[in-house]
């Protein structure tokens, strides 16, 4: 497929779609929610965790919150134990990178397209994952869920790299300059709430072609090093 257009700023999801989760956020989910009382094994545990892979790319306090019934005092325990425990398996290297993302990364910026990441995670686990992945060479901007109003499927992030990015080069882009790039429903959702020329899905992580589509991607690609492909 030829390359459609030249965009100034490619906003990349991490879990699953630059880093391989491989069950990350459901193993340290499932050890915040028995923390503050549930238990492993149960249909209980089961419903839960099918939210959790359903809402895939949203911010995690906002799931915690749903998950405790709006208690904020329990979803806040359960949402700090969370935090600690994905640290943890980042620092024990159990989270790695999609095979030629960060030559993708730079690849894109010696072409002249910045690179963003954001993830519905905190800034405590970003810039976890960050160091861990050794990313900070090869990024332009990084935002967290936690810096911006409202996660996922808000366009907040998006904007928010857009407004780093204008800052920091002096520019006034807009949305129709980005591509956004993600593995869930949500990231899709944002992407088009924002306006964003390119959004694309990858199938390397929550959720399926058919669902990444129906929520509005424009490209569904097979992993996030495909990108060159389409701009």
């Amino acid at each position: 497929m030829a390359p459609v257009t030249t965009i100034r700023l490619a906003i990349f999801d991490v879990a699953g779609t630059t880093a391989q989760d491989d069950g990350l956020v459901v193993e340290a989910f499932q050890g915040a929610m028995v923390a503050v009382g549930a238990v492993l094994g149960t249909p209980e545990m089961e419903r839960m965790t099918h939210y959790v892979i359903s809402t895939m790319g949203e911010r995690k306090i906002d799931v915690f919150m749903h998950l405790c019934d709006g208690d904020l005092v329990k979803a806040t325990i359960a949402h700090d134990r969370f935090i600690k425990g994905y640290i943890n398996l980042v620092k024990a290297g159990k989270l790695k990178e999609f095979d030629g993302v960060s030559k993708l990364f730079d690849q894109l910026r010696a072409s002249g397209t910045a690179v963003a990441i954001t993830t519905g995670f905190p800034r405590e686990i970003l810039d976890t994952i960050i160091d861990g992945l050794k990313w900070a060479s090869h990024i332009d901007f990084s935002v967290a869920s936690s810096e911006v109003a409202k996660g996922r499927p808000a366009p907040d992030m998006i904007f928010r790299s857009i407004d780093l990015y204008n800052k920091h080069f002096n520019t006034h882009i807009g949305a129709v300059d980005t591509a956004v790039i993600g593995d869930t429903e949500s990231d899709m959702k944002a992407g088009v709430a924002a306006g964003a020329l390119i959004v694309a899905g990858v199938a390397t992580g929550a959720h399926n072609p058919e669902q990444l589509f129906h929520a509005g991607a424009t490209h569904v690609l097979d992993g996030s090093v495909d990108l060159p492909t389409i701009c």
